[in-house]
């Protein structure tokens, strides 16, 4: 069956996220242990909750800072954050070649507020016809109903599709909805594999 639509995953794929290369910068910065800021950020029932739209980011940041007994410089950390989030240039400059043909979309576990500034200041509202983002469904992957929504956006099947994931773990049960995955190591890596399915 003829590919009709191609999506992305964000990141470390569109985006080379802020998130895991910024906190070690912060921790060194204020002699905070290493991997003890990270901890707080990410292994916590509340990361979940902001990825999934449960809590703002505001929300979110303020019970890493209760971590911190109030004294982490919580806007000092964002700003990290947002700073080390660079556009994966490539990439974007790849899928912006394949537009003409296929329908663009992107599937991402994303907080609402990261998502919304990659979207407005990567480019991708040029080039991305959908977003099936985790923060405004309420599920994040590898839960079909995001890899669905994604469908349903396209109007296409899942054998139309290919998917484009870094993680296996995260992209390969779409296969149950007929999705061809390919995971991403680099852009190299990624024309010689997508070349089976176009």
């Amino acid at each position: 069956m003829a590919v009709k639509a191609i999506f992305f995953d964000s990141g470390n794929v569109l985006v080379k996220e802020g998130f895991t290369p910024g906190i070690p910068l912060f921790e060194q910065k204020l002699n905070i242990p290493k991997g003890l800021l990270y901890q707080s950020c990410h292994d916590r029932p509340y990361w979940k909750e902001f990825t999934l739209g449960l809590i703002s980011e505001d929300a979110y940041l303020a019970k890493v800072q209760e971590n911190f007994k109030g004294e982490l410089n919580i806007q000092e950390l964002k700003k990290t954050i947002y700073e080390n989030s660079l556009p994966s240039l490539d990439v974007i400059e790849y899928a912006k070649s394949l537009k003409p043909k296929y329908f663009l979309g992107i599937i991402s576990n994303n907080p609402k507020e990261w998502f919304d500034y990659f979207w407005n200041n990567f480019g991708w509202s040029d080039i991305f016809s959908s977003k099936s983002v985790s923060a405004e469904l309420h599920v994040r992957k590898p839960d079909l109903k995001i890899f669905q929504d994604a469908l349903n956006k396209a109007g296409v099947k899942g054998e139309e599709s290919i998917y484009i994931d870094d993680r296996a773990e995260k992209a390969e049960p779409a296969k149950e909805l007929g999705f061809n995955i390919i995971i991403f190591k680099n852009l190299r890596q990624l024309k010689k594999d997508i070349i089976k399915y176009l």
